[in-house]
């Protein structure tokens, strides 16, 4: 449904439990925030008195802000859904945004900074990675931005910032669990139908021309070890149709394939011939799986022994997917591959949390909230044709590579720290 004032509702009944959960996806997230870090803070500045009064009704909630958008998302007791609406309505009407607030929770976005250096591997891979796969400063931004740039941010910019991005046309609310849509929607109506329309800001394409190798290296004094990532440019996303997947699913296959499972290929074919572990990790997607549009990342990581180079690791990466892009894998490690990542996915659908954000996400970004039930079925229909057209596309001189020099060595020369 949508309102007059261009909110779009999507609610999905489902009774299995006698709770319920909310989200809001607004259409910004920092790749087009203007100034750095400003629609991570404003998500911090958006939360002003709502934890007290969603906890005092017997729930939680939270948000996150990603390259595309900004969601908040809240779990509560069933009956308390139009007490949620009625609290997201007026965060959407009218935040409560002050100089104290706003130095307050600039604070906060400085902790989070800073405690990326202060951990093992902190910033690794994202956010560090993606300065070094794009150009434009859109697609290499960290999300976090510059603390000192946002000591200087004023009411007035946040107030900017709400009136061009939170308006309702910019909005998507999602409902689902232990409710009933028709009530759900007659609520919907009373809290948001009087907000006043704003015109949605025009769509904008962070599309850039693919770039060839680029490779960046840093020192972490906290690291045990090496590391290194992998990141690859992916094409816009597509959630496809049973039967038919789109590339990011034959991505996703080969992401798990490689790095993923109880054998995965990389590890075991390091093994045998090195006799080391490494650690490796593979995703399509900065933050998640069909999570923003394009252009997005593939992103690969291993943690390695000292004694083991980046570079003997990386040839070992090339093998594989020669071999893949080559003969595809076999059918029963496909479909056990398949079996593994259905089973992790109903598991995620269990919690109502992911779910409503999985439906709000899937509306805001792809116009198609029905797409998230077609998940399952569209992963299954993932061919050894599809892995293999996927690892043909991870070629080396496409490839940008991050490493990581760990804590019993010093920064080389010129090196980021």
């Amino acid at each position: 449904m949508t309102l007059d004032n261009g909110l779009r509702v999507v609610v999905e009944e489902e009774h299995s439990a006698p709770v319920a959960a909310v989200a809001v996806h607004y259409g910004v997230g920092f790749r087009g925030e203007g100034l750095p870090g400003l629609a991570h803070l404003f998500e911090h500045l958006m939360f002003e008195g709502h934890f007290q009064q969603v906890e005092g009704v017997g729930g939680f909630c939270n948000a996150s802000t990603r390259q595309d958008y900004t969601d908040f998302y809240t779990v509560v007791p069933a009956e308390a859904v139009e007490r949620v609406l009625a609290l997201e309505a007026g965060r959407m009407r009218a935040p409560r945004i002050t100089e104290r607030a706003i130095r307050a929770q600039t604070s906060v976005v400085r902790e989070e900074i800073l405690g990326k250096t202060r951990r093992p591997y902190g910033g690794f891979p994202w956010p560090r990675l993606s300065p070094v796969l794009f150009r434009e400063a859109a697609n290499a931004r960290d999300g976090y931005g510059d603390h000192e740039s946002l000591r200087h941010v004023t009411p007035h910019d946040c107030e900017d910032f709400f009136e061009r991005h939170y308006g309702p046309a910019n909005a998507v609310v999602t409902v689902a669990g232990d409710v009933s849509a028709r009530s759900v929607l007659e609520a919907v109506v009373r809290t948001f139908g009087e907000i006043p329309a704003r015109p949605a800001p025009a769509p904008v394409s962070w599309w850039e021309p693919p770039a060839g190798p680029r490779r960046a290296s840093y020192h972490d004094r906290l690291a045990p070890q090496p590391a290194l990532a992998v990141g690859h440019r992916v094409p816009a996303p597509a959630t496809g149709a049973p039967g038919a997947p789109g590339a990011h699913f034959g991505l996703s296959a080969l992401a798990g394939l490689l790095a993923g499972g109880e054998r995965p290929r990389l590890r075991e074919r390091l093994r045998r011939e090195t006799g080391h572990t490494v650690t490796f990790s593979a995703r399509v997607g900065l933050f998640d799986f069909l999570d923003a549009r394009d252009p997005d990342m593939w992103v690969l990581t291993a943690v390695h022994p000292e004694d083991l180079s980046a570079e003997r690791v990386l040839e070992t990466v090339d093998a594989e997917l020669e071999s893949l892009a080559a003969d595809g894998p076999g059918e029963r490690e496909l479909r056990r591959w398949q079996d593994t990542w259905l089973t992790s996915h109903h598991r995620s659908m269990d919690r109502i949390a992911n779910r409503v954000r999985l439906l709000g996400r899937f509306e805001l970004l792809f116009g198609d909230p029905g797409s998230a039930a077609r998940l399952a079925e569209t992963y299954a229909a993932v061919s050894a044709a599809d892995v293999a057209a996927a690892a043909r596309d991870l070629r080396p001189d496409s490839r940008a590579l991050l490493t990581v020099r760990p804590a019993a060595h010093g920064p080389a020369e010129g090196e980021t720290p």
